[in-house]
Parts: structure tokens; C-alpha cells; sequence
């Protein structure tokens, strides 16, 4: 039975290293249309911010493959938070002739490969 770790709390896992993972291939998706499923505000480690996911492209052993893009909000003097018209989320919205990010669930995107700064490769869309 897997004992449950407390979060911040130090533990011996013995002989660790390098292992292979399973990889994704992103490239069968590439050009594909599919629906927005969610545009959620969550709140991180930076601060808050919106999620925007789409709904489900594959399966991938446990987990579902989706695209997503994330938008960082702002905090103006008032404690009011959202965002400018001149940000990521701001430009967004105005490309997708929306004036709120909730109305972005249900429009169709167009799936696009992104690469981190690690080189792997991840579902985004347009």
C-alpha cells in the first residue's frame, strides 16, 4: 500500500535516477480542429491566472491529452483583478471576438505543436 507524502515534508526514496518514459507524439494531431472545453481561473505560484483547455484528443495510458494555454491576470490598484486589453489574454479574446474568456468554451481552435525550453514537444492551439 502507497503511503500518502504530506507536501513539503522531506522523504527517503533510496536509489533514484534516470528512467525512460513513455513519450507522446503530438504530430498524428497537428492541423486537427477541435472545441474549447474550459476557461477556468485557478491561482499559482505566480499569482492568478486563467486556463483554457480543449476538450479531449487522445488518451494516453491514464491520461487524457488535451491542449491548453495558460493566461496570467493582473492585480490593479483598487485589488481588482483581471486583465488589459494590450495582454496576452486581452489580445486573445480580441482575435476570437469575445469580450470575456468564459466565451471562449465551445469555439473551435486549430491544434499546433509548441516545444518547451527542454525540447519536448506539447499540444497548443491557434
Amino acid at each position: 500500500m502507497k503511503e500518502e507524502v504530506k507536501k513539503n515534508t522531506a522523504v527517503d526514496l533510496g536509489e533514484i535516477g534516470m528512467i525512460d518514459l513513455p513519450t507522446f507524439d503530438v504530430k498524428p494531431y497537428i492541423g486537427k480542429e477541435v472545441k474549447i472545453e474550459s476557461a477556468t481561473t485557478h491561482q499559482g505560484a505566480f499569482g492568478y491566472y486563467v486556463k483554457v483547455e480543449t476538450e479531449t484528443v487522445a488518451e494516453f495510458g491514464d491520461n487524457e491529452i488535451k491542449a491548453s494555454k495558460i493566461f496570467g491576470l493582473q492585480e490593479d490598484e483598487n485589488q481588482k483583478i483581471g486583465w488589459g486589453a494590450e495582454t496576452k489574454l486581452g489580445l486573445y479574446l480580441a482575435k476570437n471576438k469575445v469580450k470575456h474568456f468564459k466565451e471562449l468554451v465551445g469555439k473551435t481552435v486549430i491544434l499546433q505543436s509548441r516545444t518547451n525550453k527542454d525540447g519536448q514537444d506539447f499540444l497548443d492551439f491557434n
